[in-house]
């Protein structure tokens, strides 16, 4: 993927006045990690989404301030609570020569032939995956297949994905993935034996009660 990078400035408007920034088409930012301060800035919204969109929060991209270039990754992202509007997003400053963690979101494709067994489900038990690796290295995702879920038992570990070079993981790779669950059937006996259970005993009187009654 090539490099995206955004133009930023600094960010003058603060407090009420961000909304008016919001509406003219202009969305505030923030820059802060290793090397170098804290920056409050404001960028393009459209070329903002348009990177947002590229590089989600697993790739790295360049924000250009002037003469100044800050390499950084998605941290936050902050969005109108109704019409998911884009309101301000916090990046961290990273190293394109260290290795950092991140976590690698799954994306699951075909289809798992042993869950068409009567009683079977599929069972999606992870849902991103924790790596360690450099910036530029980090995938967008991760597919897990689902046509290695071939039977009733199969199950699909975090060791068995394939990552790519330079990528290790740091998930437990005994994790489960994905799985079949099967669920036993149950019979009619057993369905019998459960309501006669459950079935309330019938009482009998005492004898005492029938001769209390009797005629003297």
């Amino acid at each position: 993927m090539d490099e995206v990078r955004i133009a930023a400035e600094e960010r003058i408007a603060l407090g009420k006045k961000v909304k008016a920034l919001r509406r003219s088409g202009i969305t505030p930012i923030h820059v802060y990690g290793p090397g170098g301060p804290s920056l409050s800035l404001q960028s393009d919204t459209y070329d903002l989404v348009h990177a947002l969109g590229v590089v989600g929060q697993t790739s790295p991209m360049t924000v250009q301030v002037g003469g100044d270039e800050h390499f950084v990754m998605v941290q936050h992202i902050q969005r109108h609570p109704v019409n998911e509007r884009l309101l301000h997003v916090d990046l961290l400053r990273v190293s394109r020569t260290q290795r950092i963690h991140a976590s690698v979101p799954l994306h699951f494709e075909g289809e798992a032939p042993g869950a068409r067994a009567a009683g079977a489900t599929l069972s999606e038990d992870l849902h991103e995956l924790a790596v360690e690796a450099l910036p530029t290295d980090i995938p967008h995702a991760i597919v897990v297949d689902l046509a290695a879920l071939s039977d009733s038992d199969s199950v699909i570990h975090a060791s068995d994905l394939e990552l790519p070079a330079g990528v290790t993981m740091v998930t437990d790779p005994g994790a489960y993935v994905a799985r079949i669950i099967t669920h036993a059937a149950v019979t009619e006996e057993e369905e019998e034996a459960t309501e006669e259970a459950a079935a309330p005993a019938a009482t009998e009187e005492p004898a005492a009660a029938e001769e209390d009654a009797s005629p003297e």
